[in-house]
């Protein structure tokens, strides 16, 4: 195997594929990447044998091969290396790795011993959104999963497709987060299938803010991203293969308040403000009461620990219906407010005890629910 990859692409393919090799491996060949060099590409993979990552660019190829080596060393070397080519040549003692007035060899595993990444088989549903939308989508709700082992169907993220549209919702019982974006190319039904965090993670991670489409398969078992700049050659195919998480989502929507006794509009970024200001004076259960008086159009913020002091700040806005004081974490409430885009956010309240529901006044799309903490 001999082929010629420029440094910064095999340096960020390198990267990117370390992210899902596991610390510590049930098997040994777990611990590298495999690249494969073929036609005029070198692709980049790695798993943990609940995700996999490919990583395609394009290179020199004078003989196609393959080899298996950990990836962190050898991207620690690389990223030593000049800007510019980096020759690398499959050898008896290993491969070979050149650049410049750099040459080093590092040890390989056999690359026949590396699991196979299932590939799309064609039968899968499949449909197509914006990358950019889809990751600022999956950004706002992938932070409020659940963590309990107890209920592993809200440990990751909900996407429900319908035709034209694709819903995405966590829940870690607390708090409650969705968004939907438009699809580029129509499904061919209704399909639900829950994306577990790490792979949410290691989806926006991949991604970035990468312009262009995404292309995602849709199968009972497993769930494939494929990212590619169709007609730019230069830049990489990436692709993330994810099982789904098995159970059925919890029923969400009978939670999201319908009818409030008080609404509020607010500007989001002063509010944010106020309540980290608070944040700094609560106590053991993180708690911030929020006093809503309609009747002079302001929410008073406040917090009392008796080993630090007390705080009260006040924020107007344009409010209707009946004087509320409640109570909220503060940091699920600044969560909330800095995934809400827009200057003005609604604060709708459906009663003391029960969930607020936040919202842009800007963008529909998206709405948080929060539950109140009970002191």
């Amino acid at each position: 195997m001999r082929a010629t990859i420029l440094k910064k692409n095999f340096q960020e393919g390198l990267a990117l594929a370390e992210r899902v090799v596991p610390k510590t491996p049930t098997l040994p060949i777990l611990s590298a990447v495999l690249c494969s060099v073929e036609s005029n590409f070198i692709q980049i993979s790695a798993t943990d044998l609940e995700i996999g990552i490919r990583y395609k660019i394009l290179s020199k190829n004078e003989q196609e091969g393959s080899f298996a080596v950990p990836p962190r060393p050898l991207g620690q070397f690389v990223g030593t290396l000049p800007e510019g080519p980096v020759a690398l040549e499959k050898k008896e003692g290993g491969l070979a790795i050149g650049a410049g007035e750099f040459q080093a060899v590092f040890k390989t595993l056999d690359a026949e011993e590396f699991p196979i990444i299932p590939l799309a088989k064609g039968d899968e549903n499949q449909t197509h959104v914006d990358a950019a939308s889809f990751c600022d989508a999956l950004a706002s709700v992938a932070g409020f999963v659940g963590q309990s082992q107890a209920r592993p169907e809200i440990s990751g993220v909900l996407f429900s497709f319908d035709k034209k549209t694709l819903t995405l919702a966590s829940t870690d019982s607390f708090r409650l987060a969705e968004k939907t974006v438009p699809l580029l190319k129509e499904t061919p039904g209704p399909q639900v299938c829950i994306l577990p965090a790490k792979a949410s993670r290691e989806l926006l991670a991949l991604l970035g803010d990468r312009p262009g489409v995404l292309k995602i398969f849709i199968s009972p078992t497993q769930i494939i991203f494929h990212y590619g700049q169709d007609g730019r050659p230069g830049e990489p195919e990436i692709q993330l293969v994810s099982r789904v998480i098995e159970g059925e989502y919890p029923k969400y929507q009978e939670v999201v308040p319908a009818s409030f006794e008080t609404t509020c509009v607010f500007s989001r970024g002063d509010l944010l403000e106020r309540v980290k200001a608070a944040g700094i004076f609560s106590g053991k259960m993180q708690d911030v009461l929020l006093a809503f008086d309609p009747g002079k159009k302001r929410v008073e913020i406040s917090t009392k620990n008796p080993t630090i002091g007390e705080q009260h700040s006040f924020l107007g806005g344009d409010m209707q219906g009946q004087k509320l004081e409640i109570s909220f974490n503060w940091r699920f409430l600044a969560d909330g407010l800095a995934q809400t885009k827009g200057d003005h956010m609604q604060f709708l309240l459906s009663s003391a005890e029960g969930p607020a529901l936040i919202k842009s006044a800007q963008d529909p799309s998206y709405f948080y629910v929060l539950m109140p903490l009970k002191i």
